[in-house]
């Protein structure tokens, strides 16, 4: 019995990998704690327990894209995200309420999350026929004026970037 408990769990284990489990699922609806944010406004709330990045986003829906079908919008619901560096990174949960998928683009230009690259719902933004959400200019490293932290360059340049090298306390 132990010998046909253990085989199960090895195949179930090798189906996992096949898979292709590797991703983050994204799009579980979250909480974003605090108060409701401007409709404008994006916010990244983390650590969000309701997600298994433990990162939440909300991100305003473009007032000149209609919804599609069935898709759900909340301004005072966040959702589950992740960092990612293509759209291939955002698997999407079968329970979202974003029906178009996630494409990979910055969410934000300020604060800690700054020019990182989150999975943002299609429903929301209007993606170009390139496929890719345009980088803002707040996030062009090649431009020494963006202080963004997270930016190559900026963290060990004291002298040019003085607030991305504070020591820890």
């Amino acid at each position: 019995m132990i010998r046909s408990g253990h085989a199960a769990f090895v195949l179930l284990l090798a189906f996992t990998e096949l898979t292709g489990c590797s991703a983050t699922p994204v799009g579980r609806a979250c909480d974003l704690g605090g108060s409701l944010p401007a409709p404008t406004e994006v916010v990244v709330a983390s650590p969000s327990l309701d997600c298994v990045s433990r990162t939440c986003l909300r991100y305003p829906a473009n007032p000149g894209k209609e919804l599609p079908d069935g898709a759900v919008y909340r301004e005072d619901i966040g959702l589950c995200t992740a960092e990612c560096s293509a759209d291939d990174d955002c698997e999407r949960v079968p329970e979202s309420p974003c029906v178009s998928g996630f494409t990979c683009g910055i969410a934000v230009t300020v604060g800690p999350f700054c020019c990182r690259k989150f999975c943002i719902c299609k429903d929301y933004v209007i993606v170009p026929e390139s496929g890719a959400l345009d980088t803002p200019l707040a996030c062009d490293a090649s431009k020494t004026e963006n202080a963004c932290c997270n930016l190559p360059g900026r963290v060990g340049d004291a002298a040019a970037y003085p607030l991305c090298n504070i020591p820890n306390q």
